[in-house]
């Protein structure tokens, strides 16, 4: 039963691998429906999963058309051009200006907004920069999976953690703490497979030291802020890191160009906001709720107004607009976005099909997980790999740890190791999840106009499967001096 529950994501990597994503999304539907009903789960369940993927498809869809027609209207009207014009002011190494936005934007945007915001930008930031495509949807991916951890506002530790589990607030801290330690050291690392990418690409990394100074302004506040302020870690590191990066690489004398900017700026406000005014929250906080479809305890809902969809639009309407610009650009961000809708649902349905198929026994996810579980002394090494067949398979940071945090927990008590630790790993792996899942490479690929997903996945599941060993092995470290 456990090889079997294992089938859809293997049947995923592979054939995204050795085909293409589509086929294997298309594939992976049929294999994981049969292992649905073999589970012993009814029809009616089966028809409750599938409208939880079309909410949740939606939900996706939704921010993947708004960053589409904000990048589109940016585009035409001239402000990607002169953005790019802005940052050679700063340094004039097209790496160094690489780095700068792969790193502090991807952090930023993540802090404030989640839901795979930064890969609907940033790569096509990157783009318009002249580097490639494949190399810029990777590289950001990649970095998020760091940025991820606290996710917007600190979420996946917050909800997907602390009230499901009841952890006290001195807890909470010590896992932010330690996750955020573990993941920049982890991160450090994987700054050389990005070298890698980019020197394949044939543009080699030149000022390496420079780029280790950038990734040190933002790792040495994170960890401090993942202490203070866990919720706030991300986006208060992200400015730090921006601020003293601009003051450590600008000449004496350069004024900077931050009119092209003001979209962006007043986006990541829209975008705070609600999070920061609990008031403001409360209003848009209105969701669309299915309750117990088709009969099961199953339910799903939809909260539109909360969306990044409407500050994408707002802004990309105001560009438009003060630019005088002679159309919207609907048409090719409706045409994009239907195309991810062919890719995006069977992948969200194999996910909620593996997570509710607990019919007369455990689902299959609960069966990897009791199967991890087993592993007694070596389990610290691999625990980090439950968070990312989590986010793998969720496509989200907070979701993996609601799914599997419990069961991290449960087997830590009963091996008698540090909970606080193998929570923090959980946290860790489930924020690497993210430079590998389906669902973040299929929007943010199709957004950069890039036809072969497999590619991206190709690039980073081998520094994702490194990264999730080195964790391990860090809180393997951790634990034996603790």
């Amino acid at each position: 039963m456990f090889l079997l529950a294992l089938l859809p994501i293997a049947v995923l990597i592979l054939f995204s691998l050795l085909r293409s994503v589509r086929e294997a999304a298309l594939l992976g539907l049929v294999v994981t429906s049969g292992l649905f009903f073999y589970w012993g789960a009814p029809v009616a369940q089966y028809l409750a999963v599938m409208g939880v993927s079309v909410v949740s498809t939606l939900n996706i869809l939704m921010i993947v058309f708004g960053a589409l027609f904000l990048y589109n209207v940016m585009q035409g009207t001239g402000l990607v051009e002169q953005i790019g014009q802005s940052l050679e002011q700063i340094h004039p190494s097209k790496e160094i200006r690489f780095f700068l936005l792969a790193l502090g934007l991807t952090a930023f945007f993540e802090g404030v907004a989640g839901f795979g915001t930064p890969g609907a930008i940033v790569p096509l930031l990157l783009m318009a920069m002249g580097y490639d495509a494949l190399v810029s949807v990777a590289v950001v991916l990649l970095f998020d999976g760091l940025f991820a951890i606290f996710g917007a506002v600190g979420t996946p530790l917050l909800t997907g953690m602390q009230h499901p589990l009841r952890l006290p607030p001195d807890q909470v801290r010590q896992i932010g703490l330690w996750a955020a330690v573990i993941g920049v050291l982890v991160q450090g690392a994987l700054l050389f497979f990005v070298f890698r990418f980019l020197r394949n690409a044939q543009t080699p990394v030149r000022h390496k030291a420079q780029v280790w100074v950038l990734f040190s302004f933002f790792a040495v506040p994170f960890c401090g802020f993942a202490w203070w302020v866990t919720d706030l870690a991300t986006v208060l590191a992200a400015l730090a890191m921006l601020v003293l990066s601009v003051l450590y690489l600008r000449s004496k004398g350069t004024r900077l160009q931050v009119g092209p900017w003001v979209p962006y700026v007043l986006l990541a406000g829209l975008l705070l906001l609600p999070k920061l005014w609990g008031g403001l929250q409360q209003v848009l906080g209105w969701e669309l709720r299915f309750h117990h479809l088709f009969g099961t305890g199953i339910s799903t809902g939809l909260r539109p107004l909360l969306s990044p969809l409407f500050p994408f639009l707002l802004v990309g309407g105001v560009v438009a607009l003060y630019q005088k610009s002679r159309t919207f650009y609907l048409a090719e961000a409706g045409k994009k976005t239907a195309m991810v809708s062919l890719v995006l649902f069977p992948s969200i349905m194999i996910a909620q099909l593996m997570i509710h198929s607990g019919g007369v026994q455990p689902s299959m996810v609960n069966y990897i997980s009791g199967m991890m579980g087993r592993l007694q002394g070596g389990y610290v090494l691999f625990s980090p790999f439950l968070g990312i067949l989590g986010a793998f398979i969720t496509g989200s940071t907070t979701v993996s740890n609601v799914v599997f945090a419990p069961s991290q927990l449960e087997t830590a008590q009963l091996l008698k190791v540090n909970a606080t630790v193998i929570l923090a790993l959980q946290l860790v792996g489930a924020g690497l999840g993210n430079a590998i899942c389906l669902f973040n490479i299929v929007a943010a690929a199709s957004i950069a106009n890039l036809k072969d997903y497999k590619e991206v996945l190709r690039l980073n599941l081998l520094p994702a499967l490194v990264a999730g060993f080195l964790a391990g092995a860090l809180g393997w470290l951790l634990l034996w001096l603790l």
